[in-house]
C-alpha cells in the first residue's frame, strides 16, 4: 500500500474514533438528565390532565395547537428586516459560484 493511502486510512480511522468517543461522552453526560426531565414532564402532563379533566385525545389536540402557536408568540417573523437578514445569510453561506 502506498504511504499516502496509509495516511488517509489512519486519518479516517482517527476521525471515526474521535466521533465515537465524542458521541459516548455526550450520551453519558446528557442522557440521564434528559430521562429525568422527561419523567418530570410526564408527571406534569398527568397533573394537568387530572386538574382540567382532559382525555388523552383532548390533551394531545391542545398540545398540537400550542406547539403550532409557539413560533408565532413573538409576532410576525417575516417582515422586511427579517427577510433581508435571511437573504444576506443565504448569499453569504453559499459562497462563490
Amino acid at each position: 500500500m502506498k504511504r499516502q493511502n496509509i495516511r488517509t486510512l489512519v486519518l479516517i480511522i482517527c476521525t471515526f474514533t474521535y466521533l465515537l468517543v465524542g458521541a459516548a461522552v455526550f450520551d453519558a453526560l446528557e442522557s440521564k438528565m434528559e430521562i429525568s426531565q422527561k419523567k418530570v414532564l410526564d408527571g406534569r402532563k398527568r397533573e394537568l390532565m387530572d386538574k382540567y379533566n382532559l382525555s388523552r385525545v383532548n390533551f394531545d389536540e391542545l398540545e398540537r395547537v400550542v406547539l403550532q402557536l409557539k413560533p408565532h408568540k413573538a409576532g410576525v417573523q417575516w417582515r422586511f428586516a427579517g427577510s433581508f437578514y435571511f437573504a444576506i445569510t443565504v448569499i453569504t453561506t453559499i459562497g462563490r459560484p
